[in-house]
């Protein structure tokens, strides 16, 4: 049954007759007659008592008309909001920490800029918690350092970054150091579940070693200030540790024989169709980063 069926029910009770239905559903009375008649065949019951030329709703017709006009209200709101999306879009973005730092102000900023009517919101949080967002369905596109993500996921590679270790002025370690020696120091890392520990993790055991952080933090800032005081050696983003290290407030330490080197990605649902406005917006917004990227988009 359709809706299509209900609205014919509506009218015919409404107006007392096929004939006058017709009248103000635009098409013919064969039709109509025919769609009711549908109606009372699939659901096993009758709508209408046939007296002569005329009809008369049966007690069932008369307790169904309120869940009829309950139903058709229900699809005409829906397809109200169907509607509203479709000249309101909206995106919904994830970011890990230093994304949402490096990366996101940026890409807001243009969103609003260049696409208005788009209605753009984001979530920063650790990776592991922005994956199972993304995961879930609650988030459109995911901003991660993240290597590792589920089946159900794809990702796209839109920029690049390593980890520095850095210290503070004072503190006592060589300007480069083995892993092994860098493993002795007091360690100023992320919490388990960032992007940034899991790299970092991944380093020290496949050299069967375990990082044990004398600090673990999931502020970037804190771990930036501990290692300013010479409290340990952090190990953290290249992009956040630059201007310190540039301004002498803190030093980076070489760690022999090792990159940290690490990719920034864009990944969604490989069962996401993204409209044709948010794959225009995504695809001019990443651009000058990668030029190559493609999104999947839903026919409208």
């Amino acid at each position: 049954m359709t809706i299509r069926h209900l609205k014919t029910f509506i009218a015919v009770y409404d107006s007392g007759g096929i004939s006058k239905a017709a009248q103000e559903l635009h098409i013919a009375q064969p039709a109509v007659s025919q769609t009711i008649c549908e109606l009372e065949r699939y659901y096993g019951v009758a709508l209408f008592d046939r007296l002569g030329r005329g009809l008369a709703p049966t007690e069932a017709g008369r307790a169904l008309l309120p869940k009829a006009r309950e139903a058709v209200r229900a699809f005409e709101g829906f397809e109200s909001a169907a509607a509203g999306a479709r000249e309101n879009p909206s995106l919904k973005i994830g970011a890990t920490l230093t994304i949402g730092k490096m990366y996101l102000p940026r890409i807001l900023s243009a969103m609003g800029r260049d696409f208005p009517d788009l209605q753009t919101s984001a979530v920063i949080n650790r990776a592991s918690e922005i994956e199972n967002m993304l995961v879930g369905g609650g988030l459109d596109i995911a901003l991660s350092e993240s290597a590792v993500f589920p089946p159900a996921i794809e990702q796209r590679v839109f920029a690049e970054d390593r980890l520095i270790a850095v210290c503070g002025a004072r503190f006592a370690a060589d300007g480069e150091i083995t892993l092994e020696e860098l493993s002795r120091f007091p360690l100023l890392l992320r919490e388990k579940g960032s992007a940034s520990r899991g790299l970092l993790d991944s380093v020290f055991s496949e050299r069967g070693m375990t990082a044990q952080p004398f600090v673990e933090s999931a502020s970037n800032q804190s771990l930036l200030s501990a290692a300013a005081e010479n409290l340990g050696i952090a190990v953290l983003p290249q992009s956040l540790t630059e201007p310190l290290v540039r301004t002498g407030e803190l030093r980076a330490i070489g760690v022999r024989g090792i990159d940290f080197r690490r990719k920034y990605r864009i990944a969604f649902r490989r069962d996401k169709k993204f409209s044709a406005r948010q794959a225009e917006a995504l695809e001019k917004i990443f651009s000058d980063c990668t030029p190559a990227l493609a999104l999947p988009r839903r026919e409208l």
